[in-house]
């Protein structure tokens, strides 16, 4: 009994992601782009690379990628891209893309400045949830 608890634990600990550096991460096929106006870099613009973890939940579904309103990439495992958008503050959003995909919406607020890079991580938890937030990474 007790091993049957402890191999459920284990298992559903591997199911959540792994984070990964934006250095680790593969840039998203441009195929997958959906707003190429946005990989250059013009003036008035500053820099936001949005990755994706490594692992298996969530895997068989890519997660898309909006700025505003405007979808802008369809990310799959241990993807990344590289937009250049207006300076200011944006709402960045990630949503599963898939009729059979689950995990929900997530949203984060970042503002855009010439002198600095920023950086959003896509996870996904135990619960298949998916979350944006913040990465040093």
């Amino acid at each position: 009994m007790r091993f049957l608890t402890l191999f459920a634990i284990l298992s559903l600990m591997a199911c959540a992601t792994q984070p990964m550096t934006i250095y680790q991460a593969s840039t998203v096929p441009s195929s997958r782009v959906l707003a190429p106006q946005l990989l250059s870099q013009r003036p008035y613009t500053g820099s936001l690379i949005i990755k994706r973890d490594s692992g298996f939940m969530g895997s068989a579904c890519t997660v898309r990628v909006f700025v505003g309103a405007v979808p802008v990439a369809d990310l799959g495992p241990a993807e990344k891209v590289e937009l250049f958008i207006d300076l200011g503050e944006h709402v960045v959003v990630a949503t599963p893309n898939g009729i059979f995909c689950g995990g929900g919406v997530s949203e984060a607020a970042v503002n855009i400045r010439s002198e600095s890079q920023k950086i959003l991580r896509i996870a996904s938890g135990q619960s298949g949830d998916i979350y944006l937030q913040p990465s040093a990474f």
